[in-house]
């Protein structure tokens, strides 16, 4: 999965060194420590698909459970479907070695496989430091700096990542609403029609 971020590709626009950092499933607790809100934000993502798609499903089992036996929601979650919730993980982040940008991020990826046999992509944010936008220009909500022009890439490479491990949907939750629009121009769809959600996927090979 650390190849679905195109590091040479993002090492090529800029005249500095990046410092790159992977981890996988091996390395679980180190990216747990990292990014401790993307794993959290995962397992609640699957989960929450997982109530969507089967109704029938009590919505309070995971809470019930840790209220019962304690343990994080990841582990509550994977008890309840009696599987693992997260399959395979991959934590990348790029970081240009430049002092005075105080180590600035070019690009993060989180993106896990999942329960039941989804690719879900966590966290993705590409941008270019040298290149702020005024806050009147912003046309995202969360951009402040414009970004590298390569998420359709990466948004094609986890789809043929998922294609590889016949996987049957990509899934992402979008950080806010204006970004709905974006992710449609790639494919996703809201789950339930409900912006409010913010959850989408794409049936992997259309």
């Amino acid at each position: 999965m650390n190849s679905i971020l195109p590091i040479d590709q993002i090492e090529s626009l800029f005249d500095k060194p990046i410092r790159v950092e992977q981890m996988g499933l091996d390395r679980f607790g180190d990216i747990a420590v990292r990014d401790p809100d993307g794993v959290r934000k995962t397992a609640f993502a699957v989960w929450s698909r997982h109530v969507r798609k089967n109704p029938s499903t009590n919505p309070d089992a995971v809470h019930e459970h840790i209220q019962k036996h304690g343990g994080t929601f990841l582990e509550g979650a994977s008890v309840i479907v009696g599987e693992p919730i997260i399959k395979d993980i991959a934590f990348s982040r790029c970081k240009i070695d430049d002092p005075a940008l105080d180590n600035q991020f070019v690009a993060y990826l989180l993106v896990a496989r999942v329960f039941p046999n989804d690719l879900h992509i966590a966290d993705l944010n590409l941008v270019n430091p040298y290149k702020p936008i005024p806050p009147k220009l912003r046309r995202y909500k969360f951009r402040k700096f414009k970004g590298l022009g390569l998420s359709g890439t990466v948004l094609a490479r986890a789809e043929a990542f998922a294609v590889s491990k016949q996987c049957d949907y990509v899934t992402l939750t979008a950080a806010d609403d204006d970004l709905v629009p974006l992710f449609r121009r790639f494919g996703f769809v809201l789950e339930d029609d409900e912006v409010a959600n913010l959850a989408m996927e794409k049936k992997v090979g259309k």
